[in-house]
Order: C-alpha cells, then sequence, then structure tokens
C-alpha cells in the first residue's frame, strides 16, 4: 500500500470524524486520542499541563527527531500518519495538542494563541526541552514541523529555539513575528510549503515571503488547490515523500 494512498485514507478519515480548519481561527473539541506510542505529558514555564504522543524510531537507539505542531482548531491527531512514516524512517517524533486544544490543559482565550509570544510559543518550549531530554532521542539533531499556527511556531524554533531544521505548512509572515516577539527573524534550514489558492492567495505569498527571509538550506513548494494545513497533502499526494527527504537531509 502506497504511502500517498495511507494519507489521502487518514486525512478522509479526520475530515468525517472532526473538523476541518481552514485558517487559524477557533477550537474545539478533538477527535479521539491518538493510541499509537507513549502517552506523555509536561508542564510549561508558565504551568500549563500539555499532552503529548511520543512514538519512539522503529531504528532504535539515538535517533534524531522532531515536534509535530497541529493547526488551530485541531489536536496532534492531525499528524498520525505522518508519524508512523517518520518512525518507519528512523525518525522520532512528539506531537502535541497546543494549549486550549486537545487533551492539554484549557485557556480562557483561543485567538490570544495564534499572536502572543507569551502562551503557545511556551508549549513548543516544553516540547523541545522533553525531547532533549528523552533517552532515545540524539539532541542534536531535533526539528520542528508544524501546520498552520504549528507552521508559524516551527518558523519562530528555526529563529531562535536552535533546532536543526524545519517544516511550515500554511505559515504567515505576521504571525511568525508577532510570535517570536519581533520583527527579525533569523531563519535557516526551512521547508515552506503551501497551497497556491489558500486564503485567496494569501498563504502562497506568506510562504514565498518568509522563504525569502530564510537562510540556506531551504526549500519551497507551492502546490496545487486551496487547501490548507495538512490538508494540502490531498492536492498533492506526494508532499509526504518530500517531507521526509527533507528532514532526512537536514536533521
Amino acid at each position: 500500500m502506497s504511502p500517498s494512498f495511507l494519507f489521502r485514507a487518514f486525512f478522509s478519515l479526520v475530515i468525517v470524524t472532526t473538523f476541518a480548519c481552514s485558517s487559524d481561527k477557533g477550537a474545539g473539541e478533538s477527535e479521539t486520542p491518538s493510541t499509537q506510542g507513549e502517552l506523555v505529558e509536561f508542564r510549561t514555564a508558565d504551568d500549563l499541563r500539555i499532552v503529548a504522543n511520543f512514538l519512539a524510531a522503529e531504528s532504535g537507539g539515538d535517533s534524531p527527531a522532531v515536534v509535530l505542531i497541529h493547526q488551530g482548531g485541531s489536536s496532534k491527531a492531525e499528524w498520525s500518519a505522518f508519524a508512523d512514516r517518520l518512525a518507519k524512517e528512523g525518525i522520532a517524533s512528539l506531537a502535541y495538542d497546543v494549549r486550549g486544544h486537545g487533551e492539554s490543559d484549557p485557556v480562557p482565550e483561543i485567538r490570544e494563541l495564534f499572536n502572543d509570544p507569551n502562551k503557545a510559543p511556551e508549549d513548543l518550549r516544553a516540547a523541545l526541552e522533553y525531547l532533549r531530554s528523552h533517552a532515545d532521542v540524539d539532541a542534536g539533531r531535533i526539528g520542528v514541523v508544524g501546520a498552520s499556527i504549528g507552521s508559524n511556531l516551527a518558523c519562530v524554533a528555526s529563529s531562535q529555539y536552535g533546532i536543526q531544521t524545519a517544516i511550515a505548512m500554511s505559515g504567515k509572515t505576521s504571525a511568525v513575528k508577532n510570535l517570536a516577539g519581533t520583527e527579525e527573524l533569523h531563519l535557516r534550514s526551512v521547508y515552506h510549503i503551501s497551497s497556491e489558492k489558500d486564503g485567496s492567495g494569501d498563504r502562497a505569498k506568506w510562504a514565498r515571503e518568509l522563504f525569502e527571509e530564510t537562510a540556506e538550506p531551504r526549500e519551497l513548494t507551492i502546490a496545487p488547490g486551496g487547501r490548507h494545513g495538512v490538508y494540502i497533502f490531498e492536492d498533492d499526494p506526494t508532499l509526504p515523500d518530500k517531507m521526509v527527504a527533507w528532514l532526512k537531509k537536514t536533521l
């Protein structure tokens, strides 16, 4: 069974069993949590409980790893199929529920998460700290993969958190700068992905802007269609292969 078929089947299931998020808006109840890997918890600097799924690389040992960050209104489960693929490729993963989503602690105001540098970035900091201290992870080979708000956080991590590489799907230039708390970005080793018509073309424009602000190595894919975040896999089923190739090259 081909990887592209598995991704199409998985995301079709997600669309049926939960809601689709086409922009950085709102949140709701997540689908049933994934049972793969190990369910773990850690706390942020501002003392919120974050729930995540850690999936070790099938190769075992001291492996590279990535943090997987879902889009607004979704949960860690949206990355389940990709996490399985990474494990087979020798890459561990930690997919977490952003505060206010899934099984992580609730927050009083969801919309603050998309731009406040003192909120959602703290979840990512805690996730990176967890990975760097994990016995099965090579602390010097860590990346971040994210969709929508997760994309923006992946760019923040590339700019400020000393990670090795990142993949940013459906990012937004102004939100990246807001979450980073600065207009000065120092992006390096980021694979930027968007669909051509998402947000009436705005997401593709922002992907190109962020690509131009990224130092080598860098990559850019503008997929056909207008889907957002992980749903771009529906527009371009070759993307999982490209993303794995990028991670294996840059981690």
